[in-house]
């Protein structure tokens, strides 16, 4: 018995120099490890909206990695107050405030800090339909198609065409709205969006010739990408019914009626009367007959 405890104290005593020099070997690689530098940084305590000027209540300041410090970021709450400044797009809560998204001292919310450079923004004619009953907001991406009219076919068909102009366009702003949280339909009589020079063009050109309307596109597409097929033009023989082609317009017919036949002993011109009808029109011939 002796033994034994004496075995039990030798091992209780191993084990615990063992637990001592781990914890100093901890403690040193804790040292000698490099320290983590760290700044403040400004973001937003709340969603910030379009447009909205930058008060203190609407930021605060967050602890962030001097390392990882983002580019035109502030430091303090009093470099983003000191004078007046607006958001120029909209900030999530927590995001920081960089100088990119606001505008400069004393500024104020213009689309053109907004528009990306290189773009233009240009606004089209909508309406309750044309504009996707008002569902189409700032931050939308849409594809805009024209309709005109490709000459008459007949004297009662008129042949239109419909086809995709732009593809994947972004919305700036719905008549004088561009706060891209606003959730709510907006019925507006126009549409600014975000185009090319070259598209610009094309749209002033387009609102002379023909009628423009809005195709709102997902929000899990809102580019469009290398495998999405070509939009075809769609003309007025392509409207279909139960997957019927619309029949072709049929010619007008000539129809002659004989009206009365006047017999030889009968006074007046021997021969036939007859009424010939061209589509609506109509007219009377007589012929004569042989005496």
């Amino acid at each position: 018995m002796r033994n034994l405890g004496f075995v039990l104290l030798l091992v209780s005593i191993v084990l615990g120099g063992l637990t001592v020099l781990g914890l100093r070997h901890m403690s040193a690689a804790r040292s000698q490890a490099p320290k983590l530098h760290q700044t403040t940084v400004v973001v937003a305590s709340r969603p910030i909206g379009f447009g909205e000027v930058l008060t203190p209540d609407l930021l605060r300041v967050q602890a962030w990695p001097k390392d990882g410090q983002p580019q035109g970021s502030f430091q303090t709450i009093a470099q983003v107050t000191a004078q007046r400044r607006v958001a120029l797009g909209p900030i999530s809560a927590n995001e920081p405030v960089l100088t990119a998204r606001i505008s400069g001292p004393g500024g104020r919310a213009t689309l053109s800090g907004v528009i990306r450079a290189g773009m233009r923004a240009t606004t089209i004619r909508v309406n309750d339909v044309f504009g996707v009953a008002g569902f189409v907001l700032p931050g939308d991406f849409v594809d805009v198609l024209i309709t005109r009219d490709e000459g008459s076919r007949s004297n009662t068909v008129e042949d239109k065409r419909t086809d995709v102009l732009l593809r994947s366009v972004r919305v700036l702003a719905v008549d004088q709205l561009a706060n891209e949280n606003k959730n709510d339909p907006v019925v507006a009589k126009a549409a600014t969006i975000e185009v090319t020079p070259e598209q610009a063009q094309k749209l002033a050109l387009a609102a002379d010739v023909g009628t423009l309307s809005l195709a709102l596109r997902s929000t899990s597409d809102p580019l469009t990408t290398g495998d999405e097929a070509t939009p075809t033009t769609v003309r007025t023989a392509d409207l279909r019914l139960d997957g019927v082609r619309a029949p072709a317009p049929v010619a007008p017919r000539t129809i002659v009626r004989v009206v009365t036949r006047r017999a030889p002993h009968v006074a007046g011109p021997i021969g036939a009367t007859m009424e010939i009808i061209r589509g609506a029109e109509a007219s009377i011939a007589h012929v004569p007959g042989v005496g």
